[in-house]
C-alpha cells in the first residue's frame, strides 16, 4: 500500500527543483574535510544536486519508493536509495557531512531520535549535520493530534518543535547554532509556515 509520501511524490507540484535558500547559505559556512555527504530524506532530489554541485560524492534516501525510482531513472553519480524502515544501511564515520531538510518532524519523536542517533554514527568526527524542523506555532500543516490536514499530504504524520525541544534533541552534538525562518503561502496570509534550521557539529 502507498504511503501518504509515495502519493505525494506523484504530483508534478511535489518536484521542486530549486534548493532552499537556508540550506545555500550553511554550506557556505562549512568545509568538511570528509567529502562524502548523504541527503537523508531527498524527496525531489533537490539538495542532491546542490550537494553534488558543490563538489561532493553523493549518497541520496528517501522512504518514498516513488521518487527514489524516478530519480534512478535519470543519468546520475549519485546514489539514490529507497530506505522504509529504521535500519539505515550506512556505515560508522561514512559521511563528512549529513543534510536531513524537513525530515524529522514527519516522525514521531522516539523515532526521530532513533534516527539522528544512526546518523550521527554515521558521520565522520568534525563532521556536520545541516538540517531543518518545523516549528511551533505552524499553521500549515493543519495538525490535529499529530495529523497533517493538507490536500496533498492529508493523515500523514508531523508534529512542531520548540526551541527547547530542539536543543534537547541537537544535543549529542558539540557545537549546535539555530535560527529560525517564517512565511506565508501565496494568498494565505492568515496561515505560518514555521521553520527550525540548524548547522550541529560532530
Amino acid at each position: 500500500m502507498k504511503n501518504v509520501w509515495d502519493e505525494h511524490y506523484e504530483r508534478p507540484k511535489s518536484k521542486l527543483a530549486f534548493p532552499d535558500e537556508n540550506l545555500v547559505r550553511l554550506l557556505s559556512r562549512i568545509q568538511p574535510k570528509n567529502k562524502k555527504a548523504l541527503d537523508f530524506g531527498c524527496g525531489s532530489g533537490r539538495h542532491s544536486y546542490l550537494l553534488q554541485n558543490e563538489g561532493y560524492l553523493v549518497t541520496a534516501c528517501d522512504t518514498a519508493k516513488t521518487t527514489i525510482d524516478l530519480l534512478n531513472e535519470e543519468s546520475s553519480s549519485i546514489r539514490f536509495l529507497h530506505t522504509p524502515g529504521m535500519n539505515l544501511p550506512f556505515s560508522p564515520n561514512e559521511f563528512g557531512l549529513i543534510v536531513s531538510w524537513g525530515v524529522f518532524h514527519y516522525n514521531p519523536r522516539e523515532d526521530a531520535k532513533n534516527l539522528l542517533s544512526s546518523l550521527y554514527e554515521s558521520l565522520d568526527e568534525g563532521g556536520y549535520l545541516l538540517g531543518s524542523i518545523r516549528a511551533d506555532g505552524d499553521t500549515h500543516l493543519g495538525l490535529s493530534q499529530g495529523k497533517m490536514n493538507l490536500a496533498d499530504l492529508n493523515g500523514g504524520y508531523a508534529e512542531t518543535y520548540s526551541l527547547k525541544d530542539l536543543k534537547s534533541f541537537l544535543s549529542i552534538f558539540s557545537k549546535v547554532s539555530i535560527g529560525y525562518s517564517e512565511r506565508t503561502p501565496l494568498g494565505k496570509l492568515e496561515e505560518r509556515i514555521c521553520h527550525w534550521f540548524f548547522l550541529a557539529e560532530k
